[in-house]
């Protein structure tokens, strides 16, 4: 798929190392809630984000800091100037009907806001759980008010919302109420404790997951789940919690570019 050009149109300031990136291209941009593209800065290398919201010719991507790319993203890229981009690609969430719960964790939350704007559009309006370290570290609650049933923010520290994680908060919630789906991004470890609670209970999942993704295409290997040699990439990277189980990988192990694997807790 070849490159297109995409103009920044506005740069906001979410959290210290967090920030939102509204982008637009000259055509009208399709994809769906949970898919990704590839964004490459000429020189510097490319590196896979997830759509937070995406509105005809524009789209949002919400950029994390954690290497080189997003560093130079970070303290290079202004309005005015240019990305280059490849996709949308993967497998994105499938929204289905009934009551829904989206849990995210994180900057993982960002894709999850487009998935609760179409939610709320299609079928209803979702309740929500978002789980942050503390208030400093907390983003887009006011656009998730605007699609959300019921919005609950948590915190590690208490210092916004409940006091405990996003899972505690999920928890109580599943046991009042009755849902069809849980969607869910984040932390690995709290993905894992939400796709054991869901279906224990009945309740589909749908998990979108992070990986080490070079090509995007499903080639190089470098995104693959073992033993089931599942690509992140192209048969993600939003998967059912079923199908994550019966990997070895989900909730244990990220693979390095070497292809070692490494416990997912040591991964930053």
């Amino acid at each position: 798929m070849p490159y297109r050009v995409a103009r920044v149109e506005e740069v906001r300031n979410l959290t210290r190392d967090i920030k939102m990136y509204t982008l637009s291209i000259n055509e009208t941009f399709n994809s769906d809630p949970g898919q990704y593209v590839m964004v490459w800065v000429p020189g510097v290398g490319e590196i896979p984000i997830s759509l937070s919201l995406v509105d005809g010719e524009t789209f949002r991507l919400v950029i994390a800091r954690k290497g080189k790319v997003t560093s130079y993203i970070h303290e290079n890229i202004k309005e005015g100037d240019k990305l280059y981009l490849r996709g949308p690609y993967g497998n994105g969430f499938k929204l289905q009907g009934g009551k829904a719960l989206i849990v995210g964790g994180g900057y993982g939350v960002a894709p999850l806001l487009f998935l609760a704007r179409e939610l709320a559009r299609r079928y209803a309006r979702p309740d929500v759980v978002l789980g942050f370290r503390s208030k400093e570290h907390a983003i887009l609650i006011s656009e998730f008010e605007e699609y959300a049933d019921r919005l609950v923010v948590s915190t590690d520290d208490g210092s916004l919302g409940v006091r405990g994680t996003a899972v505690d908060v999920a928890r109580q919630l599943v046991d009042r109420n009755i849902y069809a789906t849980l969607y869910t991004c984040g932390k690995e470890q709290m993905m894992y404790k939400l796709v054991e609670l869901a279906l224990n209970r009945g309740i589909k999942t749908q998990a979108s997951l992070e990986r080490l993704i070079k090509c995007g295409i499903g080639i190089c290997g470098s995104c693959v789940l073992e033993p089931l040699g599942l690509r992140v990439c192209r048969d993600g990277p939003v998967f059912d919690g079923e199908t994550l189980l019966k990997t070895v990988d989900f909730g244990r192990f990220w693979h390095e570019s070497t292809g070692k694997p490494i416990p997912i807790e040591e991964v930053k």
